[in-house]
């Protein structure tokens, strides 16, 4: 099912500029609980109820002369009313939100929300209840780093991902960490774009954890633009090396991370790439020159 039918006739979005006492008006006239904030027609931020109680009554900011542009969130996602149910779904769980913009042809045409979800019953009320209760964890209190098992979890999580790099190192030749590191993150964020989300999100989960977060936050795909050609190209120039290479190291790295998940979560990836793409995640390692 896509977002088409949350997308509304009437919207509320106020301008960065506009005052806080402004946008409590307007979130209290309009029985919502936020506003999205548009800069020149574009999509800026949100400001919700919470965010002017903690951030403006909260911290004593006069409401006459603070704008919402000071105590919004800006580097909002949003989403397009093509986009499915699921990817909706899917989003608010790894970025912790509760609120998504819909855009179309670059203007905000409407906006989905949690409380959407639940009413609608999109989903199973256990998995939505999950992102309410993340939310809610949120504001105990401050986590530490130095609990034992706090400790013991980042070392796994550190010596996980620094196998992978030296495995990358040893496969290829190249002469640091920083650069494995490098052609590791080129060639994932170029894979994880190229497939549905939910086959990315499949794959994400398999990988070491540090890799995570970077590729959750990516745009979601597929991106079709994607190519052999590109992801080489992108090789060659951040890593200064040769076009043939930049295909020998593009070889490597995904063999290494087709040794890294799963054989049949590989043979769902591979099934979405196009022929080109597909031999190059394949388990046998192949060696790039030095």
């Amino acid at each position: 099912m896509s977002l088409k039918w949350y997308v509304r006739p009437r919207i509320v979005a106020l301008n960065s500029t506009t005052s806080v006492l402004d946008a409590a008006r307007a979130i209290e006239r309009n029985n919502i609980g936020a506003v999205v904030v548009q800069e020149k027609g574009s999509v800026v931020g949100i400001v919700t109820d919470r965010d002017l109680a903690i951030r403006a009554l909260g911290r004593g900011l006069d409401p006459h002369k603070t704008t919402v542009g000071e105590v919004m969130t800006s580097g909002v996602v949003s989403l397009a009313p093509k986009d499915t149910l699921a990817s909706a779904i899917r989003l608010m769980e790894k970025r912790n939100i509760r609120r998504i913009p819909l855009v179309e042809g670059g203007r905000f045409v409407g906006i989905v929300t949690l409380d959407d979800l639940l009413l609608d019953e999109a989903a199973p009320i256990d998995r939505l209840a999950a992102i309410i209760e993340a939310q809610i964890g949120e504001g105990g209190p401050a986590s530490t780093d130095r609990s034992p098992a706090r400790r013991r979890s980042a070392a796994r999580a550190e010596a996980t991902y620094r196998r992978v790099v030296n495995q990358l190192r040893t496969d290829t030749g190249l002469e640091d960490g920083d650069q494995a590191e490098t052609a590791l993150e080129i060639v994932l964020e170029a894979l994880v774009r190229r497939l549905t989300p939910g086959e990315a999100e499949d794959l994400i989960a398999q990988l070491p954890s540090l890799l995570q977060p970077a590729l959750y936050a990516l745009p979601l795909g597929p991106d079709k633009t994607v190519t052999r050609e590109t992801i080489e190209r992108q090789l060659v120039q951040q890593l200064g090396v040769e076009p043939s290479g930049a295909a020998k190291l593009l070889a490597a790295v995904g063999a290494l991370i087709a040794q890294t998940v799963s054989t049949g979560q590989m043979e769902d990836v591979r099934s979405q790439l196009p022929e080109s793409l597909r031999e190059v995640f394949s388990e046998a390692p192949i060696r790039a020159a030095s």
